[in-house]
């Protein structure tokens, strides 16, 4: 493979979507009667034109055919107004764009069609709003994407350990390696330092290209210059290919890249060397201004925020001159006058190192199509990561144990030490109802909470190929289970007996048993929400209704007998219709007497007595238990699911 065809590559890129029925009906109509009134097109032939003859004007076009590369070695930048087509493009490129509209055009890496076996282990991506777990080190973040991303086979613990040394190392993070990302309530590493760990995730894997959705954005004129020369020395010593968006680069930053790609309206109207730009534009009649920075000049000339038919003139003419001679023009430039920064003015060792890393890659692409990591691997590695944030989180710690005190006090000394007049029935009845609600409730709410971020961060590395959804998935529960029980059960020892339930061994190991059952059943309910709602705001919504609804059916608030027909089936699929009712029967069953005045309006002489009047005996404790297995496993299920399609990343080849 020539050195020439490495790296990535697109020719004539086009996207499109269509517009609501309503527009696109008006713009069609508008199309029929004027074909030049309708936006910019490009066609086949890369002549710009005016009019969309041939072109169906109910969509909205947002790449226009745009072709570039970037080679190995090389760094280009993507610039643009806002809504030029500039992220559209690297989402395309990536693969990461939606299914909705139509793509097009041909799109190669190294020579060759992308490979989707290979491909999401091929590129890195780096997302505009970094993604990363807060109560982790940087160190520590950038330890776990090597144990998942870089091959088991291919490298050892030692050499992974390398590897991280060496990502550090160039991307300057030598001091704050020990220090937590940080989160809204606790402060971490600083910004600029955040993003060079989100790029360090990326690079200190085997990828070949890497793509970043304007790196810059939120750091001040230091730290973004600083993050970009830390890039273009990567991109020289490791040969890789580096292609970003970037918004409003100062000019010292704009002169780092090897080219750039300017945008504007979906087509392009500067491809090339940033050093050649202001030659081309002076050429148009659009040199710089004195005093203006000349990337911002550049962007703003052809945004036309005028909005007048002379603005419009000048952006279709940018676009027009650029189709018609802008690489011809860039081409005999570069020649008279070639960057000494360019790729082509590499050394013959540094070009020697690039074809070898290009027969390398070529090598070991075999290996980036299957799992890095054998499954039983990934799953221990996710697991020690979620146990680590879990014993870091101090403030849930802390809240958890506040919430348990708290509730041993208002529903310990509210229903304490009952006894057995016939008030003390009902009390233990309701006892018996707002046990399990209070877990449905609180379980439920602590376990789905966390689920948002954690679904970010799964999309994001699962798109990189590193682990299996069932190994991230499997990882949670391991640690969530046992904590959520062990934090939970203290609560139902000291509840049982400041209540004064039914005394006895027997009973009291059927009261933990069944309010663990329920217990799982909110933590297989907390899942489902989680994985299958994409943010808390829409889960803290829906968690309260489903409890609700399942308190409303699934107690003695309205009996069986007194529930419509359309919703029985609310009752049957309701965690606590099954945990109130084995419940009820531990307590009132067997040989249980309560006292009883005479001319009471309503007496309960005996257990059964009280499971008669709710209809607590359609199944023994033993088949509720099982009907909570049931649920709680039903619940999980959902949950993968939800995981499994809802946090799947979707790619898109041209």
């Amino acid at each position: 493979m020539s050195l020439s065809a490495s790296g990535l590559r697109w020719e004539n890129l086009r996207y499109s979507i269509p517009l609501p029925k309503k527009a696109a009906a008006e713009a069609r109509a508008r199309a029929a009667v004027d074909p030049t009134d309708s936006t910019l097109e490009k066609s086949e032939t890369g002549n710009v034109q005016t009019s969309d003859s041939g072109i169906d004007a109910g969509m909205r076009h947002i790449l226009r055919g745009i072709s570039g590369e970037v080679r190995r070695g090389e760094m280009v930048a993507i610039l643009g107004a806002s809504g030029a087509g500039k992220t559209t493009a690297l989402n395309a490129l990536s693969t990461r764009i939606g299914k909705t509209g139509e793509l097009g055009g041909t799109i190669t890496f190294d020579g060759k069609p992308r490979n989707p076996a290979s491909w999401k282990r091929t590129v890195g991506y780096v997302e505009q709003d970094d993604q990363l777990f807060g109560l982790l080190s940087v160190r520590e973040t950038i330890e776990y994407a090597a144990s998942l991303r870089l091959p088991a086979k291919l490298f050892s613990e030692a050499d992974k350990q390398a590897r991280v040394d060496t990502t550090i190392k160039s991307l300057r993070l030598e001091k704050a390696q020990h220090t937590r990302i940080g989160t809204p309530g606790a402060r971490g590493v600083s910004g600029g330092e955040r993003k060079r760990t989100s790029i360090a995730v990326e690079l200190v894997s085997d990828v070949s290209l890497l793509m970043l959705d304007e790196p810059t954005s939120g750091l001040d004129a230091f730290a973004a210059a600083n993050a970009i020369e830390l890039l273009k020395n990567i991109s020289r010593e490791r040969q890789i290919a580096v292609l970003m968006t970037i918004h409003q680069p100062s000019f010292a930053v704009l002169s780092l890249f090897d080219k750039i790609s300017l945008l504007a309206r979906g087509a392009v109207y500067y491809n090339g060397p940033p050093h050649i730009a202001e030659a081309w534009f002076e050429s148009l009649g659009y040199g710089t201004p004195k005093g203006v920075s000349p990337p911002d000049h550049y962007i703003t000339m052809a945004e036309a925020f005028e909005k007048t038919p002379e603005a419009e003139a000048r952006v279709l003419g940018l676009l027009s001159a650029w189709a018609e001679r802008g690489e011809a023009f860039v081409a005999s430039y570069e020649k008279d006058y070639p960057a000494s920064s360019s790729i082509d003015g590499h050394s013959p060792s540094n070009t020697i190192d690039a074809k070898r890393d290009v027969e390398q890659h070529a090598g070991a692409e075999r290996d980036q199509a299957s799992w890095p990591t054998p499954w039983h691997k990934e799953l221990a590695i996710l697991t020690h990561r979620v146990w680590l944030q879990l014993i870091r989180d101090k403030s849930v710690l802390f809240a958890g144990i506040g919430q348990t005190v708290a509730l041993c006090i208002f529903i310990g000394f509210a229903y304490f030490r009952l006894g057995n007049s016939q008030s003390d029935v009902l009390a233990r009845v309701g006892a018996l109802f707002i046990v399990p609600v209070n877990a449905a409730f609180a379980v439920t709410f602590a376990t789905y909470a966390p689920f948002p971020l954690e679904r970010s961060i799964i999309i994001r590395e699962r798109s990189g190929g590193q682990y299996r959804t069932t190994s991230a998935y499997l990882a949670k529960m391991l640690v969530t289970l046992p904590s959520t029980v062990v934090s939970t059960i203290v609560y139902y020892i000291v509840i049982y007996w400041m209540i004064g339930f039914r005394a006895g061994a027997g009973p009291f190991f059927i009261w933990i048993g069944i309010t663990q059952l329920q217990v799982l059943s909110a933590i297989g309910q907390g899942f489902a929400i989680g994985c299958a709602v994409p943010s808390i705001t829409l889960a803290g919504v829906l968690a309260p209704l489903v409890n609700v609804v399942a308190m409303l059916f699934g107690s003695s608030l309205l009996p069986l007998s007194s529930i419509p027909p359309w919703f029985i089936w609310l009752h049957w699929i309701s965690p606590l219709s099954y945990s109130f009712a084995a419940l009820a029967q531990n307590e009132f069953g067997g040989d249980r007497t309560f006292e009883c005045s005479a001319g009471a309006a309503q007496c309960y002489r005996t257990g059964a007595d009280v499971l008669a009047q709710y209809d607590l005996q359609r199944f023994g404790i033993g088949a509720c238990a099982g009907f909570l297995v049931l649920l709680s496993s039903a619940y999980f299920i959902l949950g993968y699911i939800g995981l499994r399609f809802g946090g799947h990343p979707r790619f898109r080849y041209a």
